[in-house]
């Protein structure tokens, strides 16, 4: 996932958008005052040195910020571009970005937060916070909010949530996504199917990826995710489990919800698409090489495949059942401070502020395709135009953000991810029937949630 979490702006285009925000961030720190000048005494036949308290102030030093991140590709790009231009509108700040990958990150950060040796401020899956704040490094960022002023209003409050614990923020967002589907219009097309009409319901995506399949020529419906090695299958499984009116844990997180008729339905959709002729068990891979009508996947797809592929898709958002509601899983970053000196924090609070705002987050999405994190910029009359007019395939993904529901907030929720992915591909692989796999994963993560 790792999430996260889409990129299409012109490099002019950038620079221009980039050198005028610079101007008006609400987060600039005015650059250091000049020191004032010494008054220098009459001379005398033997002048005395300037007593201390009147030497001229010494320059301020320059506070060195470290940042840990697992954006990679034109995203890593994106954002040593801004971290570049916020130094070079504050000298005495420099900022040193460090590429960790997804799977490397949490751990080196846990490592860093027992042995003290930490960056100063870094990113983390939102999934990865509530272990995190346990650790008691990270920085309350409340003094900070209310001193700056942030309108914290404007953010999405199912973003925020994640970042409270004990009644006081460990973090902000600074990303977000979720999953959609995409289609290659050119194999709807030898299908004849609509390019232009895709399906909304789960029956409609049962129809039309078993119309589009194409056995002899390795083509499938519908791709689905079904290695359990990792988060991709629960993370993809999740959309259609809330969809069925279902949840993953109970509203407090003391015990499984996904075993219930809504969770069996689910199962059952994703099992009828594979028995039958609308999906495989394939490697995950398949719609960038044009050899999948369909699959759902994040909003960072559609700025990486505008350039990749030789084929044109569409999106659209999720297809949901015709008795059920629309639903998404939502992904994304945030940014926390780690304790260390009260002027580095203050530095890296003072660039999370910035980053944050408003306009340079409106800029960071263009870049990257993520979702907007508040609503000034999903509403914003500049950022839906320049949607429209660059980049329509991202619409699905705004305009569905609104149904978007966030894993669960609790520290061991990996090991949970785990044990329920394992199960469910049981199922898909035929090994269980769907009653004994939702049991047993049931069993399996209430034991791990009763320790």
């Amino acid at each position: 996932m790792k999430s996260t979490l889409l990129r299409v702006l012109a490099l002019v285009m950038v620079t221009s958008l980039l050198l005028l925000a610079a101007g008006c961030g609400p987060a600039e720190t005015p650059a250091p005052a000049p020191a004032e000048e010494t008054p220098v005494p009459a001379p005398t036949e033997e002048p005395e040195p300037p007593a201390a308290e009147e030497e001229a102030e010494a320059p301020a030093e320059t506070i060195q910020l470290t940042f840990w991140h697992y954006w990679d590709g034109h995203n890593g790009e994106t954002f040593d571009a801004l971290a570049e231009e916020y130094a070079a509108a504050h000298p005495n700040v420099e900022i040193e970005p460090l590429y960790i990958g997804w799977s490397d990150l949490l751990p080196s950060l846990q490592t860093a937060a027992s042995g003290g040796d930490v960056p100063s401020f870094a990113i983390a899956d939102m999934v990865w916070m509530p272990k995190l704040a346990e650790s008691g490094a990270l920085v309350e960022l409340d003094p900070y909010i209310d001193a700056s002023g942030v309108d914290l209003d404007d953010f999405y409050s199912a973003l925020l949530n994640i970042d409270r614990y004990d009644g006081a923020y460990l973090g902000l967002p600074v990303s977000t996504n979720n999953l959609e589907l995409f289609y290659n219009k050119e194999l709807f097309a030898a299908a004849g199917l609509d390019p232009d009409q895709p399906p909304t319901t789960w029956e409609e995506l049962q129809a039309a990826a078993e119309t589009c399949a194409d056995p002899d020529n390795a083509v499938v419906g519908m791709e689905l995710y079904t290695e359990a090695a990792n988060e991709g299958l629960t993370w993809q499984f999740q959309v259609y489990l809330w969809q069925a009116g279902a949840d993953f844990l109970t509203d407090d997180y003391t015990a499984a919800a996904f075993n219930s008729p809504g969770g069996e339905q689910a199962l059952q959709f994703w099992v009828d698409l594979i028995e039958g002729d609308g999906s495989d068990l394939v490697p995950w891979g398949q719609f960038e090489q044009g050899n999948a009508c369909m699959r759902m996947d994040g909003s960072w797809m559609v700025g990486i495949w505008a350039n990749d592929l030789t084929f044109d898709f569409g999106t659209a958002p999720m297809p949901h059942p015709a008795d059920g509601e629309p639903g998404t899983n939502m992904g994304g970053e945030h940014i926390f401070i780690f304790e260390t000196t009260p002027e580095e924090q203050q530095a890296a609070w003072e660039f999370i502020e910035w980053f944050t705002s408003t306009e340079v987050q409106s800029r960071w999405d263009r870049e990257t395709g993520f979702m907007p994190i508040r609503d000034s910029v999903a509403n914003d009359p500049d950022y839906l135009a320049w949607m429209q007019d660059t980049e329509p395939r991202l619409a699905a993904f705004i305009e569905s953000q609104q149904y978007a529901h966030a894993r669960p907030s609790v520290s061991n929720y990996q090991e949970l991810s785990d044990l329920f992915s394992a199960e469910v591909q049981r199922a898909l692989y035929g090994e269980a029937s769907i009653p004994e796999a939702l049991a047993a994963a049931e069993e399996a993560v209430n034991a791990v949630l009763a320790k």
